[in-house]
Parts: C-alpha cells; structure tokens; sequence
C-alpha cells in the first residue's frame, strides 16, 4: 500500500510524498483562466460528441468529428495534467509553447474542417429531406464551431501569456547608470 504524506502544509506549491518520490503539485491552476477554459473546453468537446452522434449520418462526416472532438479532450485534459503536476518546468519553456500551440491548432482547424463537413453534408442534406433530421445535424454544427472557437481562443490566451513572460530588454541601447562616474 502506498503511504501519501504531504510536506509543508499550507505553502505553494504543494508538495506530497508518495511511496519514496516527492511529487510537486501546482493545485490554483485549474482554477485559473487557463485551466478555466481547458475544463470547458473538455466539457464542450464531450456535449460535441454527444451531439455528433445523435446526429443521423449521410456519409462518414461524423468520424473526423468525433476523432477531432476526442482529440480535444485528450490534448486538453493532457495539458492540464501537466500543469498541475508541474511537468512543464521539466522541459524549455519555448519547446513547451510550440508543442502546445501547435496542439492547439491542430485541434482547431480540424473542429473548424469538421464542423463545416457536417454542416454542409449532414444539415443541409437533412433540411432538404427531413427537416426534423437536421435538428441534430445543426446542433452538432454549432457545438463544433463553438469547440473551434475555444480552442483559437486557447491559442490567443497561450500566446498573450508567452508575450507576457518573454520580455528581454534592448540589446543595443547602452546602459545609464545610477552612480556618477
């Protein structure tokens, strides 16, 4: 049985011993705003499958949304393992922006793609057929696109942080100092 010990109660970050290994946790991140919009993010990727499969298919335009739908959720919930358990700080800050950015976009576009796929082969078909069929078809449009949305929106927010914390001052401008020379 593993023995979970916590260190230093009460001091940020939190630090817990399980078995022999110190585990560090940053536990104010999920209530952030960036672990605030990974949460909804994975809460509307999951509303997003479900709708997609409600939906009554024409062709395959279902799979590419649930694949980007569930990609979502696991990019997401990973990227919010890993700020919890503070892994980032085990990797560079520049190589961890652009695996998570690059995350980011994949999963947006390919909402964005999916989202227009079931849009312009499921909704419309069933609108011109059933129009009670296209119900489904649309919802799941509007939570694609919604899921898209969040996830630019993700990428705006990782990029002002980056911007935030990668101030250097001018190289080529000489330094004044303080005391007289």
């Amino acid at each position: 049985m593993i023995h979970v010990e916590e260190i230093g109660e009460g001091y940020y970050p939190k630090q817990v011993i399980c078995g022999e290994k110190v585990i560090t946790l940053d536990t104010f991140y999920a209530s952030q705003c960036r672990g605030i919009t990974k949460i909804i993010c994975i809460a509307m990727c999951f509303f997003a499958i479900v709708l997609v499969c409600a939906s009554q298919p024409v062709h395959d335009e279902r799979g590419p949304a649930l694949f980007f739908c569930f990609l979502g959720i696991i990019v997401s919930f990973s990227v919010l393992l890993e700020y919890t358990f503070m892994l980032n700080t085990k990797i560079t800050a520049t190589c961890g922006f652009i695996m998570e950015a690059l995350l980011f976009v994949i999963v947006s576009v390919g909402l964005l793609i999916s989202a227009i796929l079931i849009w312009v082969f499921c909704a419309a078909h069933w609108a011109d057929i059933n129009p009670e069929w296209a119900t489904m078809p649309s919802l799941a449009t509007a939570a694609l696109f919604l899921c898209s949305g969040l996830y630019f929106i993700e990428i705006c927010i990782l990029i002002n942080d980056a911007r935030r914390c990668s101030w250097r001052p001018p190289q080529n401008q000489p330094f004044d100092t303080v005391l007289s020379q």
